[in-house]
């Protein structure tokens, strides 16, 4: 009896953190009423004020756990999959790119924008979730290719790995972010940005070949 309680109660509060999640994306924090969310999923605000202590507990709640499922997709990722670095790049990009263009991500995006200012921890987490995962594990990997002399060791690999993402994110991101794009990119269009990208990058950070340049 104890455990079917537990159960019912650990069901009630995910549908709880996914509805408000759902809302606070849709509407910002400070257009979400907790009478509307509770009218939704049902109990009381008792069900919100004792494990999250409010409205700002709950949405500080939402907010971790959609930082966790940004990261997700990309700490699976085995970019050493691919041995060759251009093809390594274009794996690791369309991840990437494919993330970041997923409606929930670009709401989350635009959450971040939005209520920055008043929950500045909280953009920082998102931020970090997102841009700065994407740069760190690639960096590790472009140390890896350094240190095998297939990328140039004259520019740190945090900084070439930034700039991959930066070069290969910003301007399809900006476009969805804004309203630009008029319809979701397909892999198709998704890969054929992420070669450009790769390309545009290598012919930067790529070794040349060193008997040729003798």
């Amino acid at each position: 009896m104890e455990a079917n309680r537990t159960e019912r109660g650990a069901a009630r509060l995910r549908a709880l953190i996914e509805a408000a999640s759902e809302m606070f994306l849709d509407q910002g924090y400070e257009s979400v009423s907790l009478d509307t969310l509770i009218a939704r999923v049902g109990g009381s605000r008792r069900n919100i004020y004792g494990p999250f202590g409010g409205k700002e507990g709950l949405f500080i709640e939402v907010v971790t756990q959609l930082c966790a499922d940004l990261s997700r997709p990309l700490e699976e990722l085995d970019i050493d999959a691919e041995h060759d670095v251009s093809s390594a790049l274009t794996l690791f990009g369309c991840r990437v790119l494919s993330i970041v263009l997923q409606p929930r991500t670009l709401a989350l995006q635009r959450l971040m924008i939005g209520e920055g200012l008043r929950f500045p921890e909280l953009a920082q987490a998102i931020w970090h979730a997102g841009h700065d995962n994407a740069v760190r594990r690639l960096s590790v990997w472009i140390g890896r290719k350094q240190a095998a002399d297939q990328l140039r060791g004259d520019i740190s690999p945090s900084d070439l790995a930034a700039q991959f993402v930066n070069l290969l994110v910003t301007g399809p991101q900006l476009r969805a972010l804004v309203g630009i794009a008029s319809k979701p990119l397909d892999d198709l269009e998704i890969t054929r940005l992420t070669k450009i990208a790769v390309k545009a990058f290598l012919e930067g950070a790529l070794v040349k070949d060193k008997k040729r340049n003798a």
